[in-house]
């Protein structure tokens, strides 16, 4: 009667299949560990009065108000709760992995969830076919054995991952990935290798042992030392061999084909003479791999080039003639290369070279074949280079000039310089108005007067080329300016009053202009230039009028400056202010120039002291006067200023001590008695 029930039911469910889209199951965990409880819930909880639970075609459980049906193989594995519809599997299983479907006929509804019982991996172990291996030849296969459910596998060789995509021809994976097979395999296939097991809950791992893989030799290279393509008769050489291989190789040594009695890595060779140039072979032997591999090299072992010299062949160089230079060598030479200044010298219309390169030869000398030359004479194990031969092309004289001045002052020196280009240096002559007055480049005249104008002529003579040049010079002498200075209109320039600055030149001048503090004088608005510009003309001097003037008088010959006249704007005194320090010490201060000398008068009679400052005697009465007399020492203008004695009103924010207060407060006393005093 109940299965006819629960029939009709499911029925029914079929019908109303669109459901609550929103309604979805959630699991307390997912995946599962195997043995323990699960709890599927509503999202979001609700109460469906009418519904069942299905595991893939199989009723879990369905209820009716009033009612609860569990399917035979559920009872007493699960926990139920018609309000909410929650389910409990109890001690779950692999096998209670898939699909959970809740129909729900009040609310009509359909929501399902996927779970995933697991498992833990557990007992991981790995089985290799073989662990000593050639390479190329063998192949390897890693099992590798774990308990769980479900269980994923994965490899990988040192520190690099092994999956489809890395895997090549020779590597294979097969079984669910549990087997990793390596065919041919290689040096590099060494390991170790690591299988890693892993589900949804836990991993486990297991790390292979290294590989015996037996290979080469390969990469087989000879090295020697020193490396060179040709070695000097009785060097020492050192030819070393290496491979690749494992285990080491054996290594065998044979000259020109024939084996020697030599094996090892190492093949020395002490104070090598040249009969023993030839063909070196090494020779690599692996005893499992049974493989073998050779490299030769060539040795050729030559006696040296020992000299070189350059010499002159012939007359010395001299510009526009040819000229011919010779390398002389001693020893065997294979080539001879010729070197100006460091650089390669090749032949062309102007050089060319002989006698298998022994000699050069210049066609014609220009200056720009001056140098250093060097012949470089070698063979293939050694080569040597020549002392510097220094060229220098004789020529001249050329361009004979003189420098110095044309017009010279009467009374005045003159030097005259000539020059000229040559090689080697020319011999100078002086004459005037033709006739000879002295010998050198340098030329210095005495005092010049109107008579010694005229024509000034040097000769220039070349010992080497036997050439000759000249130039000429005419030097006129005129009447210069002998004096020039700067005088002011009054002695004692004083500031506010007008003065003039004149400029005395004694000679002929063609200009005059002048300069302050050395920069150019330009005139401002309470000064002026005369017409000539021989005066400056101050309306009413400044003070930043001071500075250094000089007035330039240029003619004919250059120009000549006046010593600096120093102008200073006298005033004062001016703003003359007393200032007292609590009526004990009076300081009296003005502006002037010259700083002001002061004096100090009591009561308008009695001179009271010199100086800017003043200390006022303890007894001095209340409403006694001091008069500061400031007297600039240059104008002899004088200011004076009176301070008045009137006591402390103050007196307690000055103090800053108990003696310094009690003295204040004698002073004040003491004041005021003689002040009674005097009204009585």
């Amino acid at each position: 009667m109940e299965f006819t029930f629960f029939c009709c039911f499911v029925s029914i469910l079929t019908i109303y299949t669109t459901g609550v889209s929103s309604v979805t199951l959630v699991p307390s965990e997912n995946p599962v560990v195997a043995g323990r409880n699960v709890t599927i819930s509503v999202n979001p909880g609700m109460t469906i009065s009418a519904g069942t639970w299905l595991f893939g075609s199989n009723m879990i459980v369905f209820w009716f108000p009033d009612m609860l049906v569990h399917g035979d193989n559920y009872k007493n594995r699960i926990s139920f709760n018609s309000t909410s519809a929650q389910l409990t599997l109890w001690s779950v299983q692999v096998n209670d992995s898939g699909l959970y479907v809740l129909q729900g006929a009040n609310p009509n509804i359909r929501t399902e969830v996927s779970l995933s019982v697991q498992e833990p991996v557990s007992n991981v172990s790995l089985i290799e076919s073989k662990t000593n291996l050639v390479e190329f030849n063998d192949s390897v296969s890693f099992t590798c054995l774990a308990l769980g459910s479900p269980l994923v596998f994965s490899w990988i060789n040192g520190s690099a991952l092994v999956n489809a995509s890395t895997a090549g021809a020779n590597v294979q994976l097969s079984n669910n990935g549990s087997v990793l097979t390596i065919n041919n395999i290689t040096r590099y296939d060494r390991g170790p290798f690591t299988c890693v097991v892993k589900n949804d809950i836990s991993n486990g791992s297991i790390q292979s042992a290294l590989l015996n893989i037996s290979y080469g030799p390969s990469n087989l290279t000879m090295n020697i030392l020193p490396e060179k393509v040709g070695y000097i008769s009785g060097s020492n050489i050192t030819l070393s061999c290496s491979a690749s291989s494992s285990p080491p190789a054996v290594f065998q040594w044979s000259y020109n084909g024939v084996l020697l009695n030599r094996t090892g890595q190492i093949l020395q060779f002490v104070n090598a003479s040249q009969n023993m140039t030839g063909n070196y072979t090494c020779t690599a032997h692996n005893t499992v791999t049974l493989r073998y591999t050779a490299v030769p090299r060539n040795i050729q072992i030559i006696d040296p080039v020992s000299a070189a010299k350059v010499v002159r062949v012939g007359k010395v160089p001299i510009y526009n003639m040819s000229f011919t230079l010779r390398c002389e060598i001693t020893g065997p030479v294979d080539s001879v290369y010729w070197m100006k200044d460091g650089i390669l010298v090749y032949s062309d219309s102007h050089i060319s070279f002989s006698n298998q390169n022994k000699t050069i030869t210049f066609s014609q000398l220009t200056l720009s074949d001056n140098g250093n030359y060097q012949c470089l004479a070698g063979n293939i194990v050694s080569n040597i280079t020549s002392k510097v031969y220094r060229l220098a092309v004789n020529y001249g004289p050329w361009n004979v000039t003189i420098s110095g001045p044309t017009i010279a002052q009467n009374g005045s020196s003159i030097t005259l310089n000539c020059s000229a280009s040559s090689q080697p240096p020319s011999n100078y002559s002086w004459y005037y108005n033709g006739s000879k007055i002295a010998s050198g480049a340098l030329f210095q005249t005495g005092i010049l007067s109107f008579n010694s104008s005229g024509e000034y002529t040097c000769t220039a003579h070349n010992n080497v080329t036997g050439n000759n040049g000249s130039a000429t010079r005419n030097v006129s002498v005129i009447v210069g300016i002998s004096s020039i200075v700067v005088t002011p209109s009054m002695s004692v320039p004083l500031a506010h009053k007008r003065l003039q600055l004149f400029c005395n030149v004694t000679g002929d001048y063609s200009s005059i202009s002048w300069i302050k503090n050395n920069q150019t004088f330009s005139p401002f608005p309470t000064a002026n230039l005369s017409a000539d510009n021989t005066t400056v003309n101050f309306w009413s001097l400044h003070v930043f009028d001071d500075g250094s003037y000089q007035c330039v008088a240029t003619n004919i010959v250059g120009k000549h400056a006046s010593q600096p006249y120093k102008l200073t704007a006298n005033y004062g005194p001016e703003d003359l202010k007393i200032t007292s320090m609590n009526d004990i010490v009076l300081t009296c201060k003005a502006n002037s120039q010259p700083p002001s000398v002061y004096h100090w008068i009591f009561n308008k009679d009695i001179a009271a002291g010199e100086g800017p400052t003043i200390t006022v005697p303890l007894m001095t009465p209340v409403g006694s006067n001091y008069t500061c007399v400031a007297k600039n020492p240059l104008t002899n203008f004088t200011l004076s200023e009176t301070y008045t004695i009137l006591g402390e009103p103050h007196l307690l924010d000055f103090c800053s001590s108990t003696s310094t207060f009690l003295l204040k407060l004698s002073i004040v006393i003491s004041r005021f008695l003689c002040w009674q005093g005097l009204n009585y």
